[in-house]
């Protein structure tokens, strides 16, 4: 599993490369939403939605372009594909099958 989480981090896609084709003003529309929802469950959330709205498209925008920016200090890859691989097996048998093929 180890080798094709290699393949995968190294030759096929890093992060950065992920989260540079991300555009921060449309991954913050999408976000914003979940972000009110999750605000408006705490003590005085509706209000403070009602407050913030106009302003977190902007904040969010910022939080992504920063995201962008220092994503390899945030996200581990290797682990997230590690854990992708153990949590569908079947993928990393095919995976590990098609790689197999090829060399």
């Amino acid at each position: 599993a180890q080798r094709l989480v290699n393949i995968v981090t190294e030759k096929l896609l890093t992060v950065e490369e992920a989260f540079s084709h991300i555009e921060p003003t449309q991954l913050a529309e999408f976000l914003q939403p979940i972000v009110e929802e999750e605000l408006s469950k705490e003590p005085h959330g509706e209000l403070m939605v009602k407050l913030l709205r106009p302003f977190l498209p902007l904040v969010l925008s910022h939080v992504v372009a920063n995201l962008q920016k220092e994503i390899e200090d945030i996200l581990d890859l290797r682990s997230v594909v590690l854990e992708a691989f153990v949590r569908d097996k079947v993928v990393l048998v095919e995976l590990f099958q098609k790689v197999g093929r090829v060399e």
